[in-house]
């Protein structure tokens, strides 16, 4: 998987108890590095063959073994991971799994899978795991259709889409109230699809309705542009954005306009055709 798609990313740092010391995870433009251990695979042998396992090299290995399954999408499409509440909830299932057989926790794969799974989104916090996950999608993209990590991304999609657009509406507030409600439907498309709008804002009638690619998560909602500065919900890579624009009977109608300009500049656009 190529790591230029991550390199708009913030970086990001997880201490590790690890050989009685305080050591350091990073994930920087795609890749997870652990400074103090150099020699990972190295250390990870040793391990192999009867020696202690440092807990940066568990981490490493967690990693690698769920970008590469990525059977915890169906847990990150829907959950705060970082709710005490659902991680009490997950460990325990975790517990059960391991200790009973008992699977309470992603029933579609094996079980050993879905322990594996468990173990990583326990392992790290929400921020980890939305990079391990985008890099999924990516890979997904490239990899060619697999149906159940597919249905997953979908998802991902559609709740996430959402949730930016309720945000968007925050200065529609004496149009529509609450955001919460206004009908939303988002169709998702294949990767490379053009993001198109439809919609109207008028009362209790508002509703919209969005059709975005897998690649509206990595390229806008996961370096945190789904809404840009002016408040407007962003629909594509290039800054194209939902815009509400008034019409004759006074009402406000979705327009699909260019992307934002920089300071000083006119932010006038032609409007797409709606779907």
């Amino acid at each position: 998987m190529d790591r230029g798609w991550a390199e708009d990313f913030v970086d990001l740092a997880l201490p590790v108890a690890c050989s009685a010391e305080v050591h350091q995870l990073h994930w920087s433009a795609g890749r997870l590095r652990a400074a103090a251990h150099p020699d990972l695979d190295s250390e990870a042998a040793l391990a192999a063959l009867g020696g202690d396992l440092p807990a940066c090299v568990d981490a490493v290995a967690i990693w690698r073994r769920a970008v590469t399954d990525g059977g915890f999408l169906a847990e990150w499409c829907d959950h705060d991971l970082d709710d005490p509440v659902y991680r009490h909830h997950l460990q325990i299932a975790v517990n059960r799994l391991r200790n009973e057989g008992v699977q309470d926790l992603l029933r579609s794969l094996p079980a050993r899978r879905a322990e594996a799974m468990g173990r990583f989104l326990l392992r790290f916090p929400q921020a980890w795991v939305d990079r391990a996950a985008l890099g999924v999608v990516r890979r997904n993209r490239r990899a060619g259709p697999n149906d159940a990590l597919a249905g997953a991304i979908r998802r991902a999609v559609q709740v996430r889409a959402r949730s930016s657009f309720v945000r968007s509406l925050a200065r529609w507030n004496r149009v529509v109230r609450p955001a919460a409600l206004v009908r939303f439907e988002c169709v998702v498309t294949p990767w490379d699809t053009p993001p198109h709008a439809a919609g109207v804002l008028d009362g209790t009638a508002s509703w919209c309705r969005v059709g975005l690619s897998p690649r509206w998560l990595v390229e806008v909602w996961g370096p945190g542009r789904a809404v840009d500065e002016q408040g407007d919900l962003v629909l594509g890579h290039d800054r194209m954005t939902l815009r509400w624009e008034a019409t004759a009977d006074g009402r406000l109608a979705a327009c699909v306009r260019p992307g934002g300009p920089g300071p000083g500049e006119d932010r006038l656009g032609t409007a797409s055709a709606l779907p």
